[in-house]
């Protein structure tokens, strides 16, 4: 679960970086194209695990010992250290949260500059 985290991090960072410059306000692109990072950097994440899903399982262990697969977001060494947490969930909702709190905020924003 931590890999599908760290993965959906990476790709906020860029537009949070974004919504920090420009004075804490989004844009209808950043809208539509943060919470699609998000779920890229997740899916890239996990794109090793992803045999497993479909009943590749000799190429799924495979995959599951070889370094090289440290591209996907230090796959390979993060399966070496982990340890299952909640907290990693809740994580992973907070950025969710905090996507869904952004796109509020701007709602009513429009809506009081309607008014």
């Amino acid at each position: 679960m931590n890999q599908l985290l760290l993965g959906a991090a990476i790709g906020c960072v860029p537009f949070a970086v974004w919504y920090a410059l420009r004075r804490f306000r989004a844009s209808p692109a950043m809208l539509i194209f943060a919470p699609l990072a998000m779920a890229a950097g997740a899916l890239w994440a996990v794109a090793p695990d992803l045999p497993r899903l479909l009943g590749q399982h000799a190429l799924y262990h495979r995959w599951a010992r070889d370094p090289r697969t440290d591209i996907f977001f230090w796959h390979y060494t993060i399966d070496r250290l982990e340890s299952d947490s909640s907290l990693y969930h809740a994580g992973l909702m907070l950025l969710a949260a905090a996507m869904l709190t952004i796109a509020w905020r701007e709602l009513r924003r429009a809506e009081e500059e309607e008014s």
